[in-house]
């Protein structure tokens, strides 16, 4: 179990330097996604170029506050921020300027394969919103 928590820090601390062949590779090649926000993207090739785009955009960063794994799934309490990079960026059902940031705290469920993801879930607990230079 101890290996799969490792795995998740491993993974998250790729996609946090952006390093995408790394990232990608804990994925399944039939991988399923579903964000928060409703989005589904199945397979490796779409999730990273949909992770690709939002870099673009917006700069993520993700902490894990906490995992529970088991055999084949572990789910984690997950703390991201996003900064735009740009103005008019559409996320969370609210517009962002450059320098805005939303914070959010959510849940994933990560199903394993193989030792690869083969399906992660997630859900959003709490979004929170700041304009530039509003504090946490």
């Amino acid at each position: 179990m101890a290996a799969d928590a490792e795995m998740l820090h491993t993974y998250i601390a790729a996609f946090n330097r952006g390093d995408t062949a790394t990232y990608a590779a804990f994925y399944a090649d039939d991988v399923v996604l579903s964000n928060g926000g409703g989005t589904v993207l199945r397979g490796r090739d779409a999730i990273t170029a949909f992770y690709s785009g939002v870099r673009q955009r917006l700069d993520r960063t993700i902490e894990v506050e906490g995992v529970i794994a088991g055999d084949n799934a572990m789910t984690a309490l997950l703390r991201s921020e996003f900064t735009a990079l740009e103005d008019a960026v559409e996320l969370g059902g609210s517009l962002l300027n450059r320098g805005d940031r939303m914070l959010l705290r959510s849940m994933a469920l990560y199903e394993l394969v193989d030792s690869k993801f083969q399906a992660i879930r997630a859900i959003s607990l709490e979004r929170r919103f700041l304009r530039q230079g509003e504090e946490a």
